[in-house]
């Protein structure tokens, strides 16, 4: 039997008024419907969370494009998300409206939207950015077959709350459309980190579990992850103040030699890779 889509909100305790960062890798779920010889759509999820939360809750979906360089091309209103199939499909629906970051941009209905979507925030992470917003209005990460590590950029904005010394706030330059399709060369700013520093989530899903902020339960038969980010962020800046931020990374001399060569790489308009195309978000 195929699932109900529009149960999954009231089912993950999902109630009007609630801000909910949404994310999915939907393979599994769109390949269950071909084989029972049934359309699925994207919408069916999206418009289940934004009935759900209703007028006064927000869903956010991330529609990251942070593969993007400097001189790069973004316009706000086409450029397409690198966070896969439900990203995409938050941009087409009618009921969503994307955030103006060009890096870290989301889709957001209900409350969030009249705050978010014409914020212009310069930091991807910042004090009015997006993640901020989760964070002020309790927010939960609801995460349908994801891992951690591709699904928790939040860490990120925790990361610059506190300051860590491997992240640096970097300008970043790129040829800007917004939504009324005016052009502009306005500097953005990401918290990027430095070479040699990469993101690993194993010791954090422990914490996190550990501490009540982390839940993960199977869902007909898809698997869930659910973030309490309020209390997800708590035990993150513990681990930062207390423990060198080693539940969230780990630096070695090999990938230090790596980026710098990326690095150099891209002076020279090399593009040594693209960022992984995935359908969330992996920390960088």
């Amino acid at each position: 039997m195929l699932p109900d889509l529009r149960t999954w909100p009231l089912r993950l305790g999902a109630s009007p008024g609630d801000t909910v960062q949404l994310m999915a890798d939907l393979t599994r779920l769109s390949l269950r419907f071909r084989r029972e010889k049934a359309t699925f759509s994207p919408d069916l999820l999206l418009d289940a969370f934004a009935e759900a939360l209703g007028p006064q809750g927000s869903v956010l979906v991330p529609t990251y494009t942070f593969d993007l360089e400097d001189g790069d091309v973004f316009d706000v209103r086409s450029t397409r998300s690198i966070s896969g199939v439900l990203a995409n499909s938050a941009l087409a629906n009618a009921r969503y409206q994307r955030t103006p970051h060009p890096l870290h941009s989301f889709a957001v209905t209900g409350a969030a939207a009249d705050e978010l979507v014409t914020n212009l925030e310069p930091g991807s992470f910042g004090p009015a950015s997006p993640f901020a917003y989760l964070h002020r209005r309790k927010g939960r990460l609801i995460a349908f077959d994801l891992g951690l590590d591709d699904a928790l950029t939040y860490v990120h904005y925790v990361e610059e709350c506190a300051g860590v010394p491997y992240r640096k706030q970097r300008r970043a330059h790129f040829q800007y459309t917004d939504k009324d399709g005016t052009r502009s060369g306005r500097p953005w700013s990401i918290y990027a980190k430095r070479p040699g520093h990469h993101m690993r989530f194993d010791d954090l899903h422990r914490s996190l579990s550990q501490g009540g902020a982390l839940t993960e339960q199977v869902l007909d038969g898809v698997n869930v992850l659910v973030v309490d980010l309020e209390r997800a962020h708590v035990i993150i800046e513990q681990d930062i103040r207390f423990n060198r931020a080693r539940s969230i990374h780990q630096f070695r001399w090999k990938w230090w030699i790596r980026d710098v060569l990326k690095a150099l790489l891209r002076t020279f308009g090399i593009r040594p890779g693209q960022a992984r195309a995935i359908h969330a978000a992996r920390p960088r």
